[in-house]
């Protein structure tokens, strides 16, 4: 039991995201602001927590990050920074039934799916399931009902093209999601350079 009770403590959640600058932060902010005045419930991302996702990990152990950083490198290789345009807003699974509003990325799409891709095949050897579909975009937020959907569904479609500037990749984290009751803390476990 000891040895159980040593196990969850040393797990934490997981995730590899990009980071993006203020500029685009304060961008998909306003959007945020917008997505409330829908009156639709939602749940929004704190905005230092706004990322493009590469792949959630889930519950990982301390002693994985070595590993799983130097598949991330692996990754990564030979690979130079790009930019990043976001663009649109749209909702997983999709806009007849909204779970998740995000933004999305235009400019930079094909790099970080080639990215993603090569991280998925890498991170296999270490026991984790590819993504499915994986689309890049970055979580605004998540919807607690379906009070609210239509003047939502107005909203996303009329966003669907909206420009929200570009921004830098040249690095990828692993980053630690902490839960609180005020909502998850981030911090950076590693971050991979491109070079």
């Amino acid at each position: 039991m000891l040895d159980e009770d040593a196990e969850v403590k040393n797990m934490m959640r997981a995730f590899v995201g990009i980071d993006i600058n203020e500029a685009v932060r304060q961008n998909l902010v306003a959007v945020q602001r917008q997505l409330t005045g829908t009156g639709a419930q939602m749940k929004l991302v704190e905005p230092e927590n706004i990322h493009v996702t590469m792949k959630f990990l889930g519950d990982i152990r301390e002693d994985q990050t070595g590993a799983i950083t130097e598949a991330l490198q692996a990754a990564v290789e030979g690979i130079k920074p790009f930019e990043i345009s976001v663009r649109g807003v749209g909702a997983f699974p999709n806009l007849g039934y909204i779970r998740v509003v995000w933004a999305g990325v235009s400019d930079g799409r094909e790099q970080i799916i080639s990215i993603q891709k090569r991280i998925d095949q890498n991170l296999a050897k270490l026991g984790f399931k590819p993504e499915r579909d994986f689309v890049p975009h970055l979580t605004l937020a998540r919807a607690k009902s379906a009070a609210g959907k239509e003047k939502l569904v107005s909203f996303l479609k009329n966003m669907a093209n909206a420009e929200f500037g570009s921004c830098r990749a040249d690095a990828i984290e692993l980053k630690q999601s902490t839960l609180t009751p005020k909502g998850p803390i981030y911090s950076t476990l590693a971050r991979v350079e491109l070079a």
